[in-house]
């Protein structure tokens, strides 16, 4: 089924999701604060609208795909938002990691002007994203579940399914908590191998082949190795769902103390002027605090 779609957001994930709507025949309408960042899409098809309002109106969804919940304030917001876009019987798709405070504060304002909100953040890489292979945590109620479904299936190779946004807001946090303890602590092992002379494809190596192992460390131990931090997840972003963690665990009552250490080790690495480049360069933080050898 064709369906009128509109996508705001069009970055690291949303360009290559967005993009994979327009292959599946949808008609689609983007927008982006950076307009050049949709010239690929509308060069095959889409069409460019002037502001979020014009992107939302008059579509059978409308996707948000952006970096935070403020991020996600601004495209929402003011007379030229996407709200002021949508009407009665609208559904909105939000797929951005923007924490469960946001989720509850959309759903509440999509609610008073009738509209569906579903909370679909993203499990998966760009290259997953590119190969329509993400898995989506999709919240919110089962009949706009349904009217979604098939624009989800064509980016995506898994949905699950959540009976509230909220719900999928907070999944996404709890599986990036377990990925910032993952990637803090491969890192510090690294270092301190490294910092006692051990080098860092052996350490790997072993790794990979003990009970620990995990796709993670093979993917991420390569890049240290290689010193290549060109982001593919930018710590500045990992940093940012371990403070939505915290805020979670902060409202519902919940203790996580190591997911205070990991967005603490994250923080510094932002500070040290890694926010821009891939987790994987926890690891070199580590190795310079260490002092270690970087081979």
């Amino acid at each position: 089924m064709r369906m009128r779609i509109g996508f705001l957001g069009l970055g690291t994930m949303g360009e290559p999701i967005a993009n994979n709507l327009r292959k599946a025949g949808h008609d689609l309408t983007v927008w982006n604060r950076t307009a050049a960042k949709a010239d690929h899409i509308v060069s095959k098809g889409g069409k460019l609208a002037r502001t979020p309002r014009e992107c939302a109106a008059g579509r059978d969804l409308v996707f948000t795909c952006v970096s935070d919940e403020k991020a996600l304030e601004a495209v929402l917001e003011g007379p030229d938002g996407a709200l002021a876009g949508l009407a009665k019987g609208d559904t909105l798709v939000d797929l951005s990691t923007a924490g469960t405070r946001a989720a509850r504060s959309v759903g509440t304002r999509a609610a008073d002007r009738g509209v569906a909100f579903l909370a679909a953040p993203i499990l998966g890489s760009k290259t997953a994203a590119e190969q329509a292979q993400v898995t989506l945590l999709v919240g919110g109620a089962a009949s706009a579940r349904e009217k979604a479904r098939p624009a989800l299936h064509a980016v995506s190779a898994r949905i699950i399914d959540l009976d509230e946004a909220v719900h999928a807001a907070l999944m996404k946090l709890c599986v990036n908590a377990v990925g910032g303890a993952m990637i803090a602590g491969f890192g510090e092992a690294l270092a301190l191998g490294a910092s006692g002379g051990l080098p860092i494809w052996k350490l790997v190596e072993v790794i990979q082949a003990s009970p620990f192992h995990s796709p993670l460390f093979l993917v991420k131990g390569e890049l240290v190795e290689k010193q290549d931090y060109s982001a593919r997840f930018a710590i500045a972003l990992a940093e940012k769902d371990q403070r939505l963690a915290q805020e979670a665990a902060a409202d519902q009552g919940a203790k996580a103390p190591i997911n205070e250490a990991v967005r603490r080790i994250l923080a510094d690495a932002v500070e040290s002027g890694r926010g821009d480049h891939d987790v994987a360069a926890v690891a070199d933080l580590y190795l310079d605090w260490a002092k270690a050898k970087k081979k």
